[in-house]
């Protein structure tokens, strides 16, 4: 059962506000075994940036072991930590998941979250705060292949399927693993602004930082994997010139097939029309762009191969429509 935080519950004497150092404190609170990309991803991006004091603070003391074997030494029991916290990070992995956090410990993340400008999760991170209360009431995200435990293990959180992340007061939780990467991105945007966030994800070679609105099931991993070669290098094709011709005679002319054949086969091996495919993409990339900021809707069109604004509009609508239940466009299903 989680722990609430009551009004009147005593907060450690070390935990102040105004004992923040100047820098924004970030505390990364791990229950062993992390998922290591949890825990690195969203830890990097901080620390490439500026500005804050990145700390690695762990629920049992000694070495932190990792799902891949990996120890991390270096970091400080939760016991031992002293002064407030800006941000507090929750990563996933097997300890989450298993709710492996004494009494003593979820009393002092409650005390913590409790002074905290924001407090979050990365993947099934999200268990961790469900069970210190920290998401009774509030929408929440975590892992897809979680969402069924999160939400039957705690019903007064209202689980969300698909967006990689969601923010609901000064709660954010995140999806399963490179959600946890977008989330801080988006945390340091709130922090310095789209043009700091925006060089970091050029920084760790990140294609776009995706935005709240993103399903998990992005549109490459949505649709099966064809066992024809010429099939997949033409995908990755599209995904590289989306501002071109692509009806079924074009594609069709680039793998040296018949219109008729060409639509048929992708169709068998792609799961989806070639169109459909096509509409994905574009809308993928449309969607991380107007999450993002300085470009127009008319110049995001453009970018993204559609012939307007009102044909983007239209696209993004249905495609919102078509994974708002499952996560999968309805031709997947």
């Amino acid at each position: 059962m989680g722990l609430t935080q009551k009004p009147g519950k005593d907060i450690p004497p070390a935990i102040s506000a105004k004992s923040a150092a100047p820098l924004k404190r970030v505390l990364f609170v791990v229950v062993p075994p992390v998922q290591i990309l949890d825990l690195t991803g969203p830890f990097e991006v901080f620390s490439r940036c500026g500005g804050y004091q990145v700390e690695l603070v762990s629920a049992e003391p000694g070495p932190v072991s990792s799902s891949c074997g990996l120890t991390l030494g270096t970091a400080t029991h939760f016991l031992d930590v002293r002064g407030a916290a800006d941000t507090i990070v929750v990563p996933g992995g097997g300890g989450a998941e298993e709710r492996r956090c004494s009494p003593a410990f979820l009393e002092w993340l409650c005390a913590m979250a409790g002074v905290a400008r924001r407090v979050c999760s990365v993947c099934t991170g999200a268990f961790v705060l469900a069970e210190a209360g920290l998401l009774s009431h509030k929408r929440a995200v975590t892992h897809w292949r979680w969402n069924e435990r999160l939400a039957n293990g705690y019903p007064d959180v209202r689980v969300e399927r698909a967006p990689l992340f969601v923010k609901d007061g000064s709660c954010y939780t995140s999806g399963g693993v490179t959600a946890g990467m977008d989330l801080a991105l988006a945390l340091v945007e709130e922090d310095q602004g789209a043009a700091q966030s925006r060089r970091i994800a050029q920084d760790l070679v990140m294609f776009l930082r995706r935005g709240a609105s993103h399903s998990q099931f992005s549109s490459f991993l949505a649709v099966p994997v064809s066992e024809s070669r010429s099939i997949e290098e033409l995908c990755v094709w599209i995904a590289e010139h989306l501002t071109a011709d692509l009806s079924v005679p074009a594609l069709a002319q680039q793998c040296r097939m018949s219109p008729r054949h060409f639509a048929r086969v992708f169709a068998k091996e792609k799961g989806v029309t070639p169109a459909r495919f096509v509409e994905q993409l574009r809308v993928t990339l449309a969607q991380a762009m107007l999450d993002g900021a300085g470009t127009t809707p008319k110049e995001v069109a453009a970018i993204a191969g559609f012939g307007s604004t009102d044909s983007m509009r239209r696209s993004i609508q249905r495609w919102s429509a078509g994974v708002s239940e499952t996560g999968f466009g309805d031709e997947l299903l």
